[in-house]
């Protein structure tokens, strides 16, 4: 199994820090420009292109700095 309990901890360190005081733990990324209404709400967004792109002006500038066209940018392109 690829996913298992253990996944990314790779030292008996990292196991007994994260089975012993961060497992019950929420994730939270403090640097993820997601309204904190969002997160404190538990918002359930509609797609993954919602959480990732929307409102985040890092990733817009990089992908019209790769050519991707405005229109899926900030346009009516559709998320797919």
């Amino acid at each position: 199994m690829l996913f298992d309990d253990d996944f990314l901890l790779e030292t008996d360190v990292a196991r007994d820090l994260y089975h012993r005081y961060a497992v019950g733990s929420p994730i939270i990324d403090y640097h993820c420009h997601l309204p904190p209404e969002h997160i404190a709400s538990d918002h359930r967004f509609r797609s993954l292109t919602e959480v990732w792109l929307d409102g985040d002006h890092y990733k817009w500038r990089a992908m019209r700095t790769n050519g991707v066209n405005e229109r899926f940018v900030t346009g009516d392109g559709t998320p797919r």
